[in-house]
Formats: C-alpha cells, sequence, structure tokens
C-alpha cells in the first residue's frame, strides 16, 4: 500500500505570499491614483483677460499648444514670453486656476496716434512704431499727416528719429491725459508753418493752435470755448478756428449752400 505525503507551507512563505498580494495590489493602486492624479490637472480652459488687438487665429496659435497639458507642468515664464512677442503686448501674466484652468492677464499697448510709412502704422506715447492690431483700426486716434519720414515699416519696436513726429507724440499724449474729449474729436494732425493744426473729427472743422509752445495754452483755450457753444465737448462747426493770435479766438462760419 503506497503511503500518500502531505506537504505543510511554512508560516513564512505564508506571509511572504501574503506581503508579495498587498505589494502588487498596493502598486496598483498608486499607479491608478497616479494616473488620476495627472488627469486631474489637465488644462481644459484658458482665460484670457485684457485682450483686444490679437485676431482668434493669433490667440488659438498661442493657447491651444496648452490644453490637456498638466497645469502644474506649465511654464509660467515661457507662455508670458510667447504673448510679449506680440509687439503691442506690453505685459503679460499666467496664472494657473486649478484643478483645470490656465489664466492669462494681458496689459496692452494703447497707441497714441496712426501715422502712414509705407503703410498705416500706429505710435505708442514714445514715439515708438508699432504695428496695427491684427482687427485692424480699431483704435479712435488721430493719424498723423504731412509728415515725410523714411522709415522703413520693418523698424517695430524703434522709436522715430523725426523730431516733428516726437513733437506731436508729445502734444497728442498731454491732450489725451488733460483734455480727452478734445483728443477723441481730433481725426488729423499735422504741423507746418503755421504751427500745430488740427481736423475734428465730427465737423471737419481745421483749428489752427500755433507753434509747439503755445499750443498746449491755446488747446485750453480752446477747450473753453468750445465748452462755451455747447456741452457735447466737441470742436464748434466752423470751418476754421484760429488761435494763433495772443488770447484771441479767430473763427469762420461755414457758408451757406
Amino acid at each position: 500500500m503506497v503511503k500518500s505525503s502531505t506537504y505543510i507551507i511554512p508560516p513564512l512563505s505564508w506571509i511572504f505570499s501574503a506581503g508579495l498580494l498587498v505589494t502588487v495590489v498596493l502598486l496598483g493602486f498608486l499607479s491608478m491614483a497616479y494616473a488620476t492624479l495627472l488627469r486631474s490637472d489637465e488644462v481644459e480652459a484658458i482665460n484670457l483677460y485684457g485682450q483686444r488687438t490679437m485676431s482668434p487665429e493669433r490667440v488659438k496659435s498661442l493657447t491651444e499648444v496648452y490644453l490637456g497639458n498638466s497645469l502644474m507642468e506649465l511654464d509660467l515664464r515661457e507662455i508670458q514670453e510667447s504673448f510679449l512677442e506680440y509687439p503691442l503686448i506690453r505685459s503679460a501674466k499666467a496664472t494657473r486656476n486649478y484643478p483645470h484652468s490656465l489664466d492669462i492677464y494681458l496689459y496692452d499697448v494703447l497707441p497714441v496716434a496712426y501715422i502712414a510709412i509705407q503703410e498705416i502704422m500706429t505710435l505708442d506715447e514714445k514715439a515708438i512704431l508699432l504695428p496695427l492690431p491684427d482687427k485692424g483700426m480699431l483704435y479712435n486716434l488721430p493719424i498723423i499727416t504731412g509728415i515725410n519720414v523714411e522709415v522703413p515699416s520693418t523698424d517695430i519696436g524703434l522709436i522715430i528719429p523725426d523730431e516733428t513726429v516726437q513733437m506731436l507724440v508729445s502734444f497728442l499724449k498731454k491732450i489725451r491725459k488733460e483734455h480727452q474729449n478734445l483728443y477723441l474729436d481730433i481725426s488729423e494732425i499735422s504741423y507746418d508753418r503755421r504751427g500745430i493744426k488740427l481736423i475734428s473729427a465730427t465737423h471737419g472743422t481745421s483749428v489752427f493752435l500755433g507753434n509747439e509752445d503755445d499750443a498746449i495754452v491755446n488747446s485750453i483755450i480752446l477747450e473753453k470755448f468750445i465748452s462755451e457753444e455747447s456741452d457735447s465737448g466737441i470742436i464748434s462747426p466752423y470751418q476754421y478756428i484760429d488761435l494763433r493770435f495772443d488770447r484771441q479766438v479767430i473763427v469762420k462760419e461755414r457758408e451757406s449752400r
């Protein structure tokens, strides 16, 4: 008769097997948790604040690359610098908005005037040459005319070296700050032997302000004259208004048709 034998697993082997099983289960759980964590901060939305000048196509090209990426792993400085490459963006700040959003705050350059140099361009308060916004001439800005400036339109980001342009930009900067209604009614500004000349956007009235030293004072006189004429704050509908003579306002009525 053949004897049967029974193999008994030593206690330590049971402990090892149980430990191995627990380790495998724990690793699986941690792997799933890690995968869930990776998915938990995926960028699902990008919020842009202060953006007025870029086209939807430009915005898309700058932002869509970050969708689906880990919010934690984004290089915020790199994102900011990518926006600052566009000349009309003065500052950019990118922040993480957990769990799924990237917020980007932009501060646009607000040009002070248009200028024609081979094509219509813009100038900031330092007379730095800038392109038009992607959306075109969306600003209500005066255009500097009568200037023969030989500057290529590729000189974006550089100061226009012409002294007359710089003087007119400085004048417009002061007018925009101190006499905003007057500024908003200027469609054209030029400078010749008669001094600074404005043309009203509303009525087409020509306004002669005199030389650069007198123009600011004469602007104050003009604003007071306008306020006495009406409450609209826009240049009166004369054929011209001449302030080149000491503390005098000379006007010419439009000829009736």
